[in-house]
């Protein structure tokens, strides 16, 4: 008697979990994975703080703020350690885990004939290709020499402690994904499930919030410019264009606030959407903003380098004229600083995740439209029309093509408006002036966005360490100059150590 009690009362305490969904009972249908495989793209949030940071705070750009914190000084200074928070891998490697776990399983979803095709299978199988190739590209940029999964980890104790595998293999793999990708994955808007009625419907989101053949062939392009294969990036950047990937236009500050359906810009391409009613934290506005009230504790600024680019006058004018850049400069990608941030001789702050609109220099004491404390409504691009431009031309002005080279620069200045220096660069400029002038101009047109220490590595991986070293030279103390130039000059150290949890976790790294 007493045994039935006992086995009575233990199947009346085991109570069912409501929230989770078995994977025997998961991908049943078109909804299962669409929701599989937004959930990878999901993981992008997670990694923004770590592409802003890395991708600026080691470069020329910017500088530490008054707020930076120890982690900031060591990356600025090139002397990080194992202990470092921005060595933490654990972001990439969730992407990737996500996209393993797409690409295994969404072969198990039944095809139908309205609702999941062969194409569309094929397409979101694609779409997993490109993020798993996105964070590995990524972390061999950040670490060199990485572990490499390719299987899905859904337990911890499956967790594989692997050594490192070589940059080349890793890359090669990418090569050979991406060219899967680009032919699986759709050209622009797909139908996406209604959430109001049975069938589905075509959503302008997918063309910004998913990866699209034109968003393949920039990541393509980028990667072949990494390992100086000039010819096939050209040929990426074809089907770049090929694919919708025209020059952008529009007001081009509204491209960095609201949410995914609002301000609309036709240069954005590819980013990840942070919402504040959906209470998705956008961690920028913490890193540039000034004022402590709206959560600012002003660790990152623009650097002397970058705004005297936008303006050589400043900081003494900011009136119009041919030198100045006054449709990405101030009052679009930096401003002063609160409250008043119309000031010219205030201290800047990186205005692109601060504003909701542009800012007019001024002397009267007047608050512009900036976002309310704490508000995370944000647009963080991943790629836009402008890079895919911008890497053309570095790959045209590499294989001699010098016309065109300088014709995708000014598609990028045209669309800008008026307000831009004449370009000083021609046809009889040497290959070296024109792709400088290309990092400049990806500087005007993209600084602060996470982009500028890898422009940096890979122009110097085939022009040399002096190159990087004399950038990033000129945005430090003076104090700084005579280590960055000792610790630079070996390009094992453009790259991050190991993380020391994850050396003591996985001893064969």
């Amino acid at each position: 008697m007493m045994i039935v009690v006992l086995a009575s009362c233990k199947k009346m305490l085991d109570v069912d979990q409501k929230d989770v969904i078995r994977d025997k009972n998961f991908l049943r249908d078109y909804w299962d994975a669409e929701f599989m495989l937004r959930g990878a793209y999901q993981a992008y949030q997670n990694i923004v703080e770590y592409k802003f940071v890395l991708g600026e705070v080691q470069a020329d750009w910017v500088k530490p703020g008054p707020g930076a914190d120890k982690d900031l000084l060591e990356l600025a200074s090139h002397t990080v350690t194992d202990k470092n928070r921005f060595t933490n891998w654990k972001p990439y490697y969730d992407l990737i885990n996500r996209a393993n776990y797409v690409l295994e399983n969404t072969p198990r979803v039944p095809l139908d004939p309205n609702f999941f095709s062969v194409a569309e299978r094929d397409a979101f199988m694609g779409e997993a290709r490109f993020l798993r190739s996105w964070a590995y590209f990524n972390l061999v940029m950040n670490f060199d020499s990485v572990p490499h999964v390719l299987y899905a980890v859904d337990n911890i104790t499956k967790v594989p402690y692997l050594p490192a595998t070589a940059q080349d293999v890793i890359l090669d793999t990418i090569e050979a994904d991406l060219i899967k990708s680009f032919n699986a994955v759709f050209t622009g808007v797909i139908n996406v499930p209604n959430t109001f009625d049975i069938g589905k419907r075509p959503s302008e989101e997918t063309t910004r919030l998913r990866a699209t053949k034109r968003t393949v062939a920039t990541l393509q392009a980028e990667v072949y410019l990494w390992r100086n294969k000039y010819a096939q990036a050209v040929a990426a950047c074809d089907n770049y264009a090929n694919n919708g990937g025209g020059a952008p236009g529009g007001t081009w500050f509204n491209m960095f606030w609201g949410k995914s359906n609002e301000n609309l810009f036709n240069g954005e391409m590819f980013m990840t959407v942070f919402e504040y009613l959906g209470r998705e934290i956008n961690p920028l506005m913490r890193y540039v903003s000034n004022d402590p009230l709206s959560g600012g504790e002003y660790m990152v600024v623009p650097s002397d380098t970058a705004i005297k680019t936008y303006n050589p006058n400043w900081p003494n004018s900011i009136s119009t004229n041919t030198a100045i850049d006054d449709t990405r400069g101030f009052g679009r990608s930096y401003a002063g600083s609160a409250p008043y941030y119309n000031r010219i001789n205030s201290k800047p702050v990186i205005w692109k995740y601060l504003g909701l609109g542009t800012v007019n220099p001024g002397t009267a004491n007047v608050a512009p439209n900036v976002r309310p404390p704490y508000r995370s409504d944000a647009k963080f691009h991943i790629y836009r029309l402008a890079d895919g431009q911008l890497l053309w031309a570095e790959a045209l002005n590499r294989i001699g093509d010098k016309t065109n080279a300088i014709a995708r620069i000014n598609s990028v200045r045209g669309a800008n408006g008026t307000g831009m220096p004449a370009p000083t660069v021609t046809v009889n400029s040497t290959t070296e002036q024109i792709e400088d002038y290309i990092l400049r101009e990806r500087g005007l047109e993209l600084g602060f966005e996470g982009r500028r220490w890898y422009d940096l590595m890979r122009i110097a991986k085939r022009r040399g360490a002096q190159y990087l070293i004399d950038r990033v030279k000129k945005r430090a103390p003076v104090s700084e100059h005579a280590q960055l130039e000792t610790i630079l000059s070996n390009p094992k150290n453009w790259y991050l150590p190991y993380n020391a949890e994850e050396k003591r976790l996985n001893p064969n790294l």
